[in-house]
């Protein structure tokens, strides 16, 4: 029996899931069901529709979603979950490449580097140019390769005629470095799977048309995440013909710092027309004071497609806004409101609360008052599974063991566990085998046929043992396939990296755990994908993302905003809402207007996380950031909120203070306003007596205009060409820079006698 879709669906969301328009864009504000809204639409083109289920690409943003739409489609048209395809963009470049990398001249057991590869290699190079693995040139240079493969940029596509910034011909040349020795151990970054992908399809017309028409029918999760490289893929992938569905929500876009680009959504109409536009705005996670928050805050943004998200779950608590004297007073209250919240239950529950910030430096008094209390918590976003240290070291021999072209990963392992081989005779072997124009591992592997070399004996017999290891688990592996895991592990265990980490003392004892728990992932991974080698799987698990990790457990959740997007929780606490921090300053200044609607989304996001309870709260604590006291966000006044008439959650403050300077909120259109003067009388800035600070540079009081002529004590004199928010002001200077900086800051004098308000 067919599946009774309409009565699964509201209105718009039945539009959404049957509409047969070939070019289709779906505005799903948050909590309005659209992974629900995604997988029926793939459901209801193979049920009813009639499309091979083959011949359907789904794209998502993280492996965990691509699985659960996967598993969702499963339980509806069971007879074709093992014929859709629905990955990640990655995730799909790489099962694209292990096909048709030979047009690139790269073998199907190319490994990916990860982050710490990337690094690793950089610091070498840099070593190699003179630096040292600390210099801010190896992070400068990082940044650069990222930057440039996002534009997709490699080396020889850069020409640099004048120095962006200080460093930048030499960031450049050690990205030619990188590339070189990347390709000479058959590796590809995380931004090469895209790229490469791209080049094979602009360099092979044949190749592209057999992919084209391999997918008839295309769907876009999170589209307003995509980026240049990511849309011109999947132009690449069409074809006039081709059946296109995007599903995402501008107002979520909160990835341009990596890349994406709003207008690629805002743009889908343009770009695919005739395009048939459908909103979701009918909200299933979070009461209305929620979302009459997130509402109010949001429209303050330009860029966006207009909607008001709304529901039939009724008003709910009120979102609950504090602020306090300092950082330390924000964490106590926010702890104490938690245990009250969690013990509330029985048995005590924090698995549905979090704690979502905008920077991970804001978590530094609340992770002490967590621990001050007893409260359980974990922090998400920080150190992954696959980048634990012995789950690495144990991957590096297994990528060597399907790729002895990969340098960094016998780097890595030469000498772990400990075999007595010391940098002077790795350096050798750098040394020779770079002469031999050998791979370190093939070089050692045929050492003996090289009489002249100068590695010491000791080392030499050590390698030996290792390799010979290595080379029988090769033979077995291609013979025993089934049962790979269990003859990695005894491979393992014969190198005595067992005893390794057990034996040292500054380890924790579930190390051991964890490299047991990797032979598990590969068996699963076996299970679940019997089709698949050990190659692929080496590939996929470099692909996977933080939230990739999130488990479940009786804790606290802390996590930033951007590591928070998709999830939900019956509680949310967003902490550290000060102006120069949220928004951030540096978004704020470097970003201009663009910048600021940006924060907001990021705002709303956090806002739209909450299911049932709200609390967002700051603090007047000194800030090195500001080089002040702060002040309340600006998003406070935008959502609505006004802070509660509680005088015990007030500063005192010395009464022989009489001076009042003028307030940073000045500039952010707070002073005089009955949402800073509700209860007694407060001034931010004002000293507490009994916690004296050194006293703060005063806001320089300008009332900025377009045109008016000023100086700033760095950047020299300069012309405000235009007026960004109540706080921030464009500012083009006369050596040709124009820079978004806060007008109130004291570094900041307008030149008398010139301008619009002279």
């Amino acid at each position: 029996m067919k599946t009774d879709y309409a009565s699964l669906l509201n209105p718009s969301q039945f539009e959404a899931v049957s509409t047969s328009a070939q070019h289709v864009r779906i505005i799903a504000g948050a909590g309005s069901g659209k992974t629900r809204v995604l997988t029926y639409r793939i459901a209801y083109m193979i049920e009813v529709m009639g499309i091979d289920p083959s011949h359907i690409l789904a794209v998502t943003f993280t492996n965990k979603a691509a699985e659960t739409m996967k598993a969702r489609v499963a339980k509806i048209v069971p007879q074709a979950a093992n014929f859709l395809s629905v990955s990640t963009f990655h995730s799909f470049c790489a099962r694209f490449l292990r096909v048709e990398c030979a047009a690139i001249g790269y073998p199907r057991g190319f490994n990916i580097f990860d982050e710490d590869d990337v690094e690793k290699l950089i610091k070498d190079i840099a070593v190699e140019r003179g630096h040292k693995k600390g210099d801010p040139i190896v992070k400068q240079t990082i940044s650069y390769i990222d930057h440039k493969k996002t534009k997709g940029l490699y080396p020889e596509d850069v020409t640099i005629s004048r120095e962006a910034f200080e460093g930048e011909k030499e960031c450049l040349e050690m990205y030619f470095i990188y590339e070189e020795r990347k390709t000479a151990m058959v590796c590809l970054d995380f931004d090469d799977l895209i790229l490469k992908t791209n080049q094979i399809l602009v360099e092979n017309p044949i190749i592209r048309e057999r992919w084209a028409k391999r997918f008839t029918h295309i769907l876009v999760d999170e589209y307003q995440d995509t980026n240049d490289v990511q849309y011109k893929l999947l132009k690449l992938l069409t074809m006039p013909s081709t059946s296109i569905t995007v599903v995402g929500d501008p107002d979520q876009t909160i990835y341009t710092w990596r890349g994406a680009n709003q207008q690629i959504i805002l743009n889908f109409p343009i770009e695919f027309a005739p395009c048939q536009d459908v909103v979701l705005d009918q909200n299933y996670r979070s009461t209305k004071n929620i979302l009459d928050r997130a509402n109010e805050l949001i429209a303050h943004n330009k860029k966006r497609v207009p909607k008001n998200l709304f529901t039939a779950e009724g008003e709910g608590s009120e979102v609950t806004p504090k602020r306090f004297n300092d950082a330390n007073e924000e964490a106590r209250w926010v702890v104490n409101k938690i245990v009250e919240i969690a013990g509330a239950q029985f048995p005590v529950n924090y698995r549905n609360i979090a704690v979502l910030y905008r920077s991970s430096y804001i978590t530094r008094p609340f992770e002490a008052e967590f621990a001050s209390q007893g409260v359980p918590y974990r922090i998400y976003g920080g150190l992954r599974f696959y980048q634990r240290k012995e789950v690495k070291d144990v991957l590096a021999y297994f990528r060597l063991l399907v790729n002895d072209k990969d340098d960094v990963s016998f780097e890595r392992i030469i000498n772990v566990p400990k075999r007595g081989i010391g940098q002077s005779s790795i350096a050798k072997i750098k040394e020779e085998a770079a002469g031999a124009h050998l791979s370190l591992y093939s070089y050692c592997k045929e050492i003996h046929e090289h009489p002249e070399t100068e590695v010491p004996t000791k080392a030499l017999t050590q390698l030996m043992i290792l390799i010979s290891k290595m080379e029988e688990t090769k033979k077995q592996l291609k013979e025993n396939l089934e049962v790979y895991a269990t003859i990695l592990q005894k491979f393992i265990s014969d190198i005595n990296y067992y005893e390794y980490i057990a034996e040292d003392e500054s380890v924790d004892e579930d190390r051991v755990g964890n490299v047991n728990a990797l032979f598990d992932d590969i068996t699963h991974y076996v299970s679940d994908h019997p089709e698949s080698t050990f190659e692929e799987y080496l590939q996929n698990v470099s692909l996977f993302s933080a939230q990739d990790d999130l488990a479940d457990g009786n804790y606290v959740s802390l996590m930033t905003i951007h590591v928070a997007k998709g999830l939900e929780f019956d509680n949310v606490f967003i902490i550290g809402l000060n102006e120069g921090a949220f928004p951030s300053y540096r978004a704020e200044t470097e970003g201009g207007r663009d910048g600021v609607e940006e924060e907001r989304r990021l705002a709303y996001v956090a806002i739209t996380r909450a299911k049932k309870n709200l609390f967002m709260t700051c603090n007047s604590g000194y800030s090195f950031v500001t080089d002040s006291r702060t002040a309340p966000s600006q998003f406070f006044k935008e959502a609505g909120l006004k802070f509660p008439a509680d005088p015990f959650s007030r500063p005192s403050y010395s009464s022989g203070h009489s001076s009042k300077p003028k307030s940073r909120w000045r500039t952010v259109g707070f002073d005089d306003d009955p949402f800073f003067s509700d209860g007694p009388s407060f001034d931010p800035f004002d000293t507490p007596a009994a916690h004296p600070v050194k006293e703060e540079p005063k806001d320089n009081g300008i009332a900025w205009r377009v045109g008016d002529r000023l100086n700033h004590k760095k950047f020299g004199d300069g012309t405000v060409v235009e007026i960004i928010s109540d706080s921030i002001i464009q500012v083009l200077f006369d050596d040709g820079q124009k820079k978004a900086l806060l007008g109130s800051h004291h570094m900041l004098s307008k030149i008398p006698g010139k301008g619009a308000s002279a």
